[in-house]
């Protein structure tokens, strides 16, 4: 009875912790910024910054300086000591003093288009099936346009870093919203599907962009938003309008990204394999979908693959895999040293390239 007893308590704390872990994926959440360094020094004359060693403090790239009354870029790094880092500092918005919280943000721009890199837009509205979703259009002179998808927990705001680069070639740019984002309507439930419901309001702006005046889109997603725009991209409906894709550090498999996080994280196996069957059933997840190397034979369009190798959210080897398994299609940029999507940061100009020269084939 003892033995029956005690199995019984183990079953109910795995199915708990399970629970508990799986409600924490799919609570909506918003990403904001965070400061978990502490600014040791700072140099005007020099131009530099020093700071406590701490979460992306010795990434190579540059980054915004993130705290609540400013912001600034830190480039290369200077010098590295046991305990901190000296980085190039520039572009100083507001006081930034000794001991002051700061984080270092991948997300190099705030505001929108205009606000923060100088191209004008308007708000437009694309229709979904839970209702109007804002997105912001940037005018081009192409008939091909670009439709950029953010992360989980993210916004359109993320996706500013590439606005001047697709705007200089001349594409239609519609940087769009999807359900649960900040201001627009959100899932019954209220809570997040990681991409198994919200890749719909990717496929209604494919949609919008057709009935509008494309001649075809190109999809830009990052993160979670690769993942969806590959299930546009094989979509019957959507699958003829879609020319190419340009996937950013994208979940290639919902599987293996949540074993990777539960090994880096060192959980339980057997609570990481309930919690993985009972967020399928919480959410109607269809893992099967989400397995993009098991779709390969389905991919037609081209591909800008973008990864870095310190990636610490999507396991980095799925994207060789990938871009192994079709090279005819699969153009990949692999960024030595760059985080989750901060490849535009750590490799900027050999990005920006990469993005010009996989464009140049549409009009």
């Amino acid at each position: 009875m003892a033995a029956i007893a005690l199995s019984a308590a183990l079953l109910i704390t795995v199915i708990g912790g399970a629970w508990y872990a799986t409600s924490r994926v799919t609570t909506v959440t918003h990403v904001q910024d965070c400061f978990p360094l502490r600014v040791v020094d700072v140099n005007p004359v020099a131009g530099t910054v020093t700071i406590g060693r701490g979460p992306d403090a010795t990434e190579p790239g540059t980054f915004r300086l993130a705290w609540p009354d400013g912001q600034a870029v830190v480039g290369a790094v200077v010098s590295v000591h046991p305990t901190t880092i000296t980085r190039r500092l520039s572009g100083l918005r507001g006081q930034l003093k000794v001991g002051q919280s700061v984080g270092i943000e991948p997300n190099a721009y705030v505001g929108d288009p205009a606000s923060a890199v100088g191209l004008e837009y308007s708000t437009v509205t694309v229709p979904t099936p839970l209702g109007a979703m804002p997105a912001w259009m940037i005018p081009g002179r192409r008939a091909t346009w670009v439709v950029l998808v953010h992360g989980l927990g993210g916004s359109r705001s993320d996706t500013l870093a590439a606005m001047p680069a697709l705007h200089t070639l001349g594409y239609p740019i519609l940087a769009i919203s999807y359900r649960n984002d900040l201001g627009v309507p959100a899932s019954s439930d209220h809570r997040s599907h990681i991409g198994a419901t919200e890749w719909r309001d990717v496929q209604s702006a494919v949609v919008y962009a057709m009935g509008h005046g494309a001649s075809g889109v190109v999809l830009y997603g990052y993160s979670l938003g690769g993942a969806m725009a590959l299930l546009v991209a094989r979509d019957p409906a959507t699958r003829p309008d879609v020319r190419a894709l340009i996937l950013d550090s994208p979940v290639l498999d919902w599987l293996a990204t949540l074993d990777y996080q539960a090994r880096r994280h060192e959980l339980p196996r057997a609570l990481v394999a309930v919690g993985e069957q009972l967020l399928a059933w919480r959410i109607h997840l269809n893992y099967s979908q989400f397995d993009q190397l098991s779709h390969e034979a389905a991919l037609g369009a081209p591909v800008l693959l973008i990864q870095g190798d310190a990636d610490t959210v999507v396991p980095p080897a799925l994207a060789t895999r990938f871009a192994r398994a079709r090279p005819s299609l699969v153009t990949y940029l692999f960024v030595p040293g760059a985080d989750h999507v901060s490849a535009i940061d750590a490799a900027p100009f050999g990005y920006r390239d990469a993005l010009a020269a996989f464009l140049a084939r549409y009009p």
